[in-house]
């Protein structure tokens, strides 16, 4: 079991493929591999520390996640920010966040999901906004 430590932390996104720390392997579905730490990757996941302490894990199969997303969730794990998450790649991460169990990266994804919702939908009222005001205008001509 993982000690105890108050995650998001800065653990070293430097420290990610490293030969020497990378004793948990991340296998992609196009064959590629990301080398991280299950120390690290069990302080935010206690499935991931289930797998790796109790279960002997020391691979990981990832093919149901887009290859950009495992590295915004990696990066998140190590970094403690989630510096990479964008729309294209949001429901892998967010999806990756729930199926590990990491709750503090399933409320920054709620966090991203109600702010892009908004713009979202700010964008159409403006958009509606300005056809109801261009048909106005042409009524009055």
């Amino acid at each position: 079991m993982a000690p105890i430590i108050k995650v998001p932390a800065n653990f070293g996104i430097e420290h990610i493929n490293s030969e020497v720390h990378g004793n948990l392997l991340l296998k992609l579905k196009d064959g590629q591999e990301i080398k991280t730490n299950s120390m690290i990757m069990s302080l935010n996941s206690p499935v991931i520390d289930n797998l790796t302490t109790n279960m002997f894990q020391s691979s990981l199969e990832m093919d149901d996640f887009a290859k950009p997303a495992v590295d915004c969730f990696v990066e998140a794990m190590y970094s403690g920010e989630v510096d990479k998450l964008e729309k294209d790649i949001f429901e892998d991460v967010n999806k990756m966040a729930h199926v590990f169990n990491v709750s503090w990266l399933t409320k920054r994804c709620m966090k991203f999901y109600k702010s892009n919702i908004l713009n979202l939908i700010l964008g159409v009222m403006m958009r509606f906004y300005s056809l109801v005001r261009l048909q106005v205008e042409q009524a009055t001509i």
